[in-house]
């Protein structure tokens, strides 16, 4: 059997890594202070506070993957929409049988943009370090 002792991580590894975490991070901290603020003061931000989970789900479940391993720009794409569909057609509706949270459209239609802004941020990624070569 072997026993992986060493990770050995890319600069556009850590930079998934690293965007994933913070994505999570910032998810948690506004989770306890933005939220109880908005709720408590009454005000309207346009579902923001209610859909910060599913705002940061499939870019912090992709980036975070994306992070440890590589996968071709096309396997990544079919990973996007796995995740996307996942959390919309499988975890979302488990709120309509109360075994989490509750249902809430808002919510697929924020799991939805993630996906759309995961995708946008991982061709920018992907541009950036994409290997030149000159001349073909």
């Amino acid at each position: 059997m072997k026993v992986i002792t060493e990770v050995s991580l890319t600069k556009k590894n850590k930079t998934y890594l690293s965007i994933a975490v913070g994505v999570v991070v910032a998810g948690m901290i506004l989770s306890v202070t933005y939220r109880p603020y908005i709720y408590r003061n009454n005000i309207n931000d346009f579902r923001f506070a209610d859909t910060l989970g599913s705002l940061i789900a499939v870019i912090g479940f992709c980036f975070f993957v994306w992070g440890f391993k590589d996968f071709s720009n096309s396997m990544k794409n079919k990973q996007i929409v796995c995740a996307t569909l996942v959390y919309t057609i499988i975890w979302e509706p488990l709120g309509l049988v109360g075994l989490h949270g509750t249902f809430d459209w808002y919510d697929i239609i924020a799991a939805t943009f993630s996906g759309i802004l995961t995708y946008g941020i991982k061709e920018l990624i992907e541009r950036k370090y994409q290997i030149k070569v000159y001349g073909k």
